[in-house]
């Protein structure tokens, strides 16, 4: 039983996880991931300590109902770890408890989550509360209630003295606590193993750039061979009792499978009484997220469209999210992956739904670029952040990630927040690498200008763009192209379509909308819920627009 960690730490090891638990199946163990009320893609509720553990009771009868009364081991990633040693006392026959990076301390651990939230870029838009204010804090879009806050803050098993089955420890590298603990733990008779997670760093970071922790993965194989043997047996179908469908307010969601050999992972979304408009929305996450989006938002997205009588379809491109890997490229900037987008076209048209509306957003609005143009089924695209119309094969993301800085505006503001000078002062902001930057897209910004005095020469990337922008514009496409007003992504539309984008008006219905004081993802609460406004109403139009195109036929 995989206990998984919390909102952006979540996000970092969900593909990770799942590697886990395919590699723990293979191996002969039956593994359940699940996620808890209120998170991830489970049904909306309230977000506590108290019920994450309720949820991992009762997911473990769950997983027994179909494997029988075996013994079980509670495996956590840092939030997780806790829920899942503090679960270890109320499940009957726990044969082990694996806690990777755990957060063993709640008081130290929420004075980490404030103190990286006080610094970040979001601070600015969204101030962290003081301790114990009662109001909801954000971290990358992801809130923590307050009564979440206070639960993890004064949770503390550091002076644990009742272990209930073996444990096997990782503390990542910066982890002083947790081996001190665990000799504490030791020095009881407590069966207690210790093994240094060296590569908590590799994985705990954007999963555009992170890697699985191999050795990690190995030592709690190794781990759980050394546990008591139990009877095996032979299991079949699915878990009883379980649906395939979850049933919330005002919708319906259904996870589904598609694409080359079924291996595509993806959630349909619909009204709560099955009757949807013709047209659907394709969400295709960014480069850092899977089927949840950013902070949750396609989550929310699809259930306030499925209100809206809206249907909606989110999915994982291979190598991200549930989708297993296909290639190693990344998924986003690899043209090899827009068959998979239209895979989801064709899934979306079996169930009924001919046409829809691409979004995607940062490299995500990329792919879903790529999928308005490639298949004509898409008649509408709500196009977030983009920071590059074409992508030259074999380009390094690496490379990209390094260069995409903000845009100069967005340094201005940044220069107001004291949050960004004790980066600075700590270091932590990429000096040297901002001036690189910012000189590059100066050099590049007054070429540009020079060039735009002249047609575009043939096969130069404006020339390109612009044939794609023509294209989509005789085909009656309503492509939207949103961006946050400091977004670093303008640079490449004011190098396409000139200053303020000025050319755009030539490509109608093509239209281009600013929103102040947004973040690159969206993730301020302002940011996000004009996001969602925008969303709507960009979708109700494309439903319209249908209606009166299958009227005049």
């Amino acid at each position: 039983m995989v206990c998984s960690a919390y909102g952006q730490e979540e996000m970092c090891t969900h593909y990770g996880v799942m590697g886990l638990a395919d590699e723990l199946a293979l191996a002969g163990v039956p593994t359940l991931r699940f996620d808890y009320l209120g998170a991830c893609n489970s049904d909306d509720g309230d977000v506590c300590l108290r019920g994450f553990v309720e949820d991992t009771v009762r997911a473990v009868e769950c997983l027994r109902q179909h494997c029988g009364p075996l013994p079980v081991v509670l495996a956590g990633v840092r939030l997780g770890a806790m829920v899942a040693l503090s679960s270890s006392g109320r499940v009957a026959g726990v044969a082990g408890v694996v806690l990777m990076a755990p957060v063993l301390s709640g008081r130290t651990y929420m004075r980490e989550v404030r103190a990286a939230a006080a610094v970040s870029r979001l601070a600015s838009l969204d101030p962290p509360p003081q301790a114990g204010s009662g109001e909801v804090l954000n971290t990358n879009g992801f809130h923590w209630s307050a009564m979440l806050q206070d639960e993890v803050s004064t949770a503390d098993l550091t002076h644990l003295t009742a272990l209930h089955a073996p444990l096997l420890v990782l503390p990542s590298p910066q982890d002083r606590q947790s081996p001190k603990v665990a000799e504490k733990w030791a020095a009881t008779g407590a069966p207690v193993s210790v093994v240094p997670f060296a590569e908590y760093g590799t994985w705990m970071q954007d999963p555009t750039l992170h890697s699985n922790p191999v050795q990690a993965f190995a030592a709690i194989r190794n781990w759980l061979k050394e546990l008591p043997a139990v009877e095996e047996k032979e299991l079949h179908g699915t878990l009883p009792g379980s649906t395939r469908t979850l049933r919330g307010e005002g919708f319906m969601e259904e996870p589904v499978r598609f694409g080359p050999d079924q291996s595509l992972f993806g959630i349909l979304c619909l009204p709560a009484d099955g009757k949807a408009a013709e047209v659907a929305a394709l969400l295709l996450h960014e480069g850092s997220s899977y089927t949840i989006g950013n902070g949750r938002a396609y989550v929310k997205l699809a259930r306030t469209l499925a209100r809206q009588g809206i249907a909606s379809l989110r999915i994982d491109l291979s190598a991200t999210g549930d989708s297993p890997a296909r290639n190693t490229r990344h998924p986003h900037y690899d043209l090899e992956r827009i068959p998979e987008s239209v895979a989801a076209l064709d899934l979306l048209q079996q169930r009924g739904f001919p046409v829809a509306v691409a979004f995607g957003q940062c490299a995500g609005a990329y792919t879903a670029y790529q999928v308005v143009l490639a298949d004509e089924r898409i008649v509408g695209g709500v196009i977030t952040n983009i920071q590059k119309f074409t992508w030259h094969y074999g380009d390094d993301i690496a490379v990209s990630f390094r260069d995409n800085k903000r845009s100069l505006k967005g340094y201005w503001r940044a220069m107001r927040s004291k949050g960004e000078w004790k980066r600075v002062l700590r270091g932590d902001a990429d000096m040297s690498g901002i001036v690189r930057v910012l000189l590059k897209r100066g050099f590049m910004q007054v070429t540009h200008q020079v060039k735009s005095l002249l047609p575009p020469a043939p096969d130069s990337e404006m020339a390109i763009v612009h044939a794609q922008m023509r294209r989509l514009a005789q085909r009656g496409v309503q492509l939207h192209l949103l961006f946050s007003d400091d977004d670093p992504g303008l640079s490449e539309m004011w190098m396409q379509f000139g200053r303020k984008a000025r050319r755009l008006k030539n490509f109608a219905p093509i239209r281009m909308t600013l929103v102040k004081h947004a973040d690159h993802h969206f993730n301020g609460s302002d940011a996000r819920e004009r996001f969602y406004e925008l969303a709507s109403v960009w979708m109700k139009e494309a439903v319209a627009s249908r209606a009166a195109s299958i009227v005049v036929r």
